[in-house]
């Protein structure tokens, strides 16, 4: 894996980093302006393979969903309202003919209805899983407290898929090459150095006293979705390097990336952006409409890290990945002291831990 504390120094790391932030700025002008053809994934057979999607009613889940349908995969759409899981199956299933897309109840604001899912996932006749997109997830624009005492937007975005992720593997369910990818964002870049001490957002809620339900400025509304963002990238070239040091999951791949700026619902729920009267909001929900890709084209990367061979090979797994290419991340996010301390944080804020 190119990411190494040991293999450049600071100054080039970030000045590495910097340049991959760039490339991706420059890359939304160049898509507004119709430079860029659109990108897409390779057609492969993925009958008798089993794919779980979170949050795949609707945006980019929904489209990677009905990608891998369409390639013949079972798909389980793994969604909180289950009512807009199944309208989605019934236009997967309609779409691509393939009547083996089923919808599971999975809510990663509650790990117990994440454990609920683990245990009807036991009851099934074949539990293997040979791709996992880790995509559900969301922003909130007030202190909101999940039922097991964690900010909202860190429990949804990634603790839940840390206990979901390292709970399959646990029970021997993720098939010996199979594919594990975390849906971050650009936002990593714009993210505090995450540590064991702000990871879970404890600093800017103390901002605002704990108080459940007081609205959140937007930059601390965002800086909360970008820290969570920032932590599946790190959690991945972490995840990466445990795997990749076993006998049995040295084949699995776990990769992270940057779907593209998409004019995603995301930006419109009442309950998160969609609710911020700033100017700095207005101005960045402008610019998603302006230059957003669509949720199909958001989906590209996910399915091509899934499907594809070359996101497979051993030197390029546990990588951030934005339109098809590997990017550099913030020297910080490649430092092994950090990666630790924060594995052993969220595995024990996730009530679980990856036995080896």
């Amino acid at each position: 894996m190119p990411y190494s504390e040991n293999s450049h120094s600071m100054l080039v790391a970030s000045l590495l980093a910097t340049a991959s932030l760039l490339t991706t700025n420059a890359d939304n002008l160049m898509l507004w302006l119709g430079l860029y053809s659109d990108m897409s994934f390779p057609r492969v057979d993925l009958h008798n393979k089993t794919v779980i999607v979170t949050g795949a009613n609707s945006g980019i889940g929904y489209e990677c969903a009905r990608a891998f349908a369409g390639m013949g995969a079972r798909v389980v759409l793994a969604c909180r309202n289950t009512t807009k899981g199944e309208e989605a199956r019934r236009k997967i299933v309609a779409d691509t003919g393939n009547d083996a897309v089923e919808t599971e109840m999975l809510d990663c604001c509650s790990f117990e209805n994440v454990k609920k899912f683990l245990e009807r996932w036991e009851q099934r006749e074949s539990k293997q899983v040979d791709i996992l997109v880790n995509n559900a997830g969301g922003l909130t624009s007030t202190v909101a407290i999940t039922p097991d005492g964690f900010e909202q937007t860190y429990q949804a975005n990634h603790l839940a898929h840390v206990l979901l992720t390292i709970s399959l593997l646990n029970r021997s369910h993720m098939s010996p090459d199979a594919r594990i990818v975390s849906v971050s964002s650009v936002g990593f870049y714009a993210s505090d150095p995450l540590d064991a001490t702000n990871t879970d957002a404890s600093d800017l809620l103390a901002k605002y006293n704990g108080k459940i339900g007081a609205p959140v400025s937007f930059g601390d509304m965002m800086q909360l979705y970008v820290r969570s963002k920032a932590a599946q990238a790190l959690w991945t070239m972490t995840l990466q390097r445990y795997l990749s040091q076993t006998e049995r999951w040295k084949g699995i791949s776990v990769h992270s990336c940057h779907p593209g700026t998409v004019k995603s619902s995301i930006w419109s729920q009442p309950d998160g952006a969609g609710s911020m009267v700033s100017r700095a909001g207005d101005l960045f929900k402008a610019f998603a409409r302006t230059f957003g890709i669509t949720n199909e084209q958001g989906a590209v990367v996910p399915v091509w890290l899934a499907t594809a061979s070359q996101p497979a090979s051993p030197e390029l797994r546990g990588m951030y990945w934005d339109r098809l290419s590997w990017k550099w991340v913030r020297p910080w996010s490649m430092e092994t002291k950090r990666q630790t301390e924060l594995w052993e944080k969220w595995c024990e804020d996730a009530q679980t831990s990856l036995v080896l």
